[in-house]
């Protein structure tokens, strides 16, 4: 029974909840707008300040390595307007650059001389003469021409060892004077070890080389210029401490990065920045913020990759991490003002709680009302279906014993020919064995809704247990005219169950696609194996089953003809059988069909595991 004033103040009080609720939505939205903005906002700076790392250390690299390439290039002009250039006056030259003091990364500049073999002696004596008094071309090898080293400054300890070095002998570095020769430019080696060190004291680095000619002029021919080619100034760099001095510059320390020559990998790393402390956690870098890039360099001819990575540090200048609490204050908030709109909201519930107690009562005896009015009707309509199941077998069973009397008689009769007699035996076992499989079927749904039904296990071939039904329904197939084809894919597959139930589950489709199928008409059958089970498929072009009906067409006392007027015999409960002997094997039954109508047809399909233990 429904009270106005009771609904009155119960949709008033559901405005308030709704209001509340729509506070907490409206607010808990505006939080996470802000918040993804924020957050939007501080990944963009940060990515910002991370490419400005990234491009400010590429530029100093293309700007060092260009200043470089223009000291070379005084260098060689030095040479080439000395005429007689000796060890002091390059060592005084190279002192006024002041290489050691403007950067760690250079191990020495220096100028290699192009050297015949006829001219090594000649050579080792003048430079005995200008001091270097242990002067030696190596490695010793009688080549045509050398790429001796026979300058190099600052002249310490490690630059010393390698005075008379033939640089064409280590390929990296040969080949770097093969492009600056051919291309009459800077050319930067791969990486390499100019200094022959030990393992202990190796420093890896490179090389850039420019050639020097004996006279400048522009429109020489390139055999002029190979003729005048006198050798090539260097300079040779200590890449880590080369790469790590212009990091040193960065306005910012918080990103590491590696130089590959050519390609990635860790036999062409040329440098890369040291690892540092993980920073103490806090707000400022609880989130692990990171930027990460890969871009190529491409300087005097030879392509460096570089890769960039964030260190823990970058995290502390980001403001990513401040995130999370903008978040939960945001929430907090909402959470907050929801809670004093609903709080109110429940007050007011609260007073109308004994009236609405009492509502609920009534309507609950209502519903009690009406789940009686309900188990009444079902009751009804039980007994309704049982009714009609009784009719169903008094005339199931009444047929035959009708049939079978009916033929009794004729053959008390005096005057029969013999065909008649043969005939009226026939129609008398037909209808016998029709009598007995209805009985079986009663008994057989017995078992069922008693739940005595028990399996004796066994394994079973199923191919003999197809072949052997199909032999059975064969002659009332061809009693009605009906095609039936067999496609028998199994090799003895085994499977495990109780062999009289399977022959009943097999007979029952069988029967049933018979049954069904009008005169005429054609059956196919087919038994194989899928994914390991076995599967029988019986496919019809009978008179279909209806969408409406499919679902039920394995339910008890269920046929798709009208009780009233049956077109088929039958007790409905062929495939209710069917279905639990499925189950109990462990196995699946399906039906399909395009729909009510003849032609259609219908296809049932069963599946049993194949034994595993054989």
């Amino acid at each position: 029974m429904s009270n106005p004033i009771e609904n009155f103040n119960r949709e008033k009080d559901s405005q308030i909840f709704n209001l509340s609720y729509l506070v907490l939505a409206v607010l808990i939205l505006l939080t996470i707008g802000v918040t993804y903005n924020f957050f939007k906002s501080a990944k963009s700076k940060d990515s910002i300040r991370f490419n400005n790392q990234v491009n400010h250390l590429e530029t100093s690299i293309e700007n060092r390595i260009s200043l470089y390439v223009a000291l070379l290039r005084g260098t060689k002009g030095f040479i080439e307007a000395t005429p007689e250039i000796t060890r002091s006056s390059f060592a005084k030259y190279i002192d006024r650059l002041d290489l050691q003091n403007k950067d760690a990364g250079v191990q020495g500049m220096g100028f290699a001389k192009i050297v015949k073999l006829e001219e090594r002696d000649a050579l080792t004596k003048i430079l005995n003469a200008d001091g270097f008094t242990d002067f030696k071309v190596f490695p010793d090898s009688e080549n045509d021409f050398y790429q001796t080293i026979i300058y190099l400054e600052p002249l310490n300890e490690r630059n010393s060892r390698i005075i008379g070095f033939d640089m064409s002998t280590e390929d990296s570095l040969g080949e770097a004077i093969e492009r600056a020769k051919t291309l009459d430019n800077a050319a930067i080696s791969a990486k390499t070890v100019l200094a022959r060190e030990d393992e202990t004291n190796r420093q890896e680095g490179f090389t850039i080389f420019l050639p020097v000619y004996r006279k400048i002029d522009a429109s020489v021919s390139e055999q002029q210029t190979s003729a005048d080619l006198l050798g090539f100034v260097f300079i040779a760099f200590k890449a880590n401490n080369f790469f790590n001095d212009l990091y040193q510059t960065l306005p910012e320390h918080d990103i590491s990065f590696k130089v590959f020559d050519n390609e990635v990998g860790s036999q062409n790393l040329l440098a890369q920045t040291e690892s540092k402390n993980n920073p103490p956690l806090n707000f400022a870098n609880i989130t692990d913020e990171k930027h990460e890039a890969q871009n190529e360099l491409s300087i005097a001819g030879r392509t460096w990759i570089l890769q960039y990575n964030t260190l823990p540090t970058f995290a502390e200048q980001s403001s990513v991490g401040w995130t999370p609490l903008i978040l939960i204050c945001g929430f907090a908030f909402s959470f907050m003002l929801f809670g004093m709109t609903y709080w109110e909201a429940s007050s007011r519930a609260q007073v109308q709680k004994t009236a609405a107690e009492l509502f609920e009562m009534q309507k609950q005896r209502e519903v009690l009302l009406e789940s009686e009015r309900e188990a009444r009707q079902a009751a009804e309509e039980a007994n309704a279906t049982k009714d009609e199941f009784i009719s169903i077998i008094s005339h199931e069973l009444k047929t035959p014993l009708n049939a079978i009397a009916g033929w009794t008689r004729i053959l008390k009769t005096q005057e029969l020919s013999r065909g008649t007699k043969e005939l009226a035996l026939q129609k008398i076992d037909k209808n016998l064995r029709s009598q007995a499989s209805l009985v079986e079927q009663l008994l057989n749904y017995s078992e069922i809704i008693s739940g005595k039904s028990v399996l004796k296990e066994e394994q079973v071939d199923f191919s003999e247990l197809f072949e052997a039904a199909l032999i059975q329904i064969e002659p009332f197939a061809k009693e009605k005219n009906i095609t039936l084809s067999k496609h028998n894919q199994l090799d003895h597959h085994l499977i495990r169950g109780d062999k009289e139930k399977l022959k009943i589950v097999i007979d029952n489709l069988l029967t049933n696609a018979v049954k069904f199928t009008q005169s005429g008409g054609k059956i196919e059958t087919k038994v194989c194996e899928s994914e390991g089970n076995v599967q029988m498929i019986v496919k019809d072009d009978g008179r279909g089953i209806s969408a409406e009906f499919l679902p039920y067409i394995f339910e008890r006392y269920k046929q798709a003809d009208n009780p009233n007027i049956r077109d088929y015999g039958g007790l409905g409960l062929g495939l209710t059988i069917s279905r639990h002997i499925v189950n109990l094997h462990q196995g699946k039954i399906g039906a399909a069909s395009e729909g009510r109508g003849n032609g259609k047809g219908s296809t049932f399909m069963v599946t049993f595991p194949i034994d595993k233990s054989v």
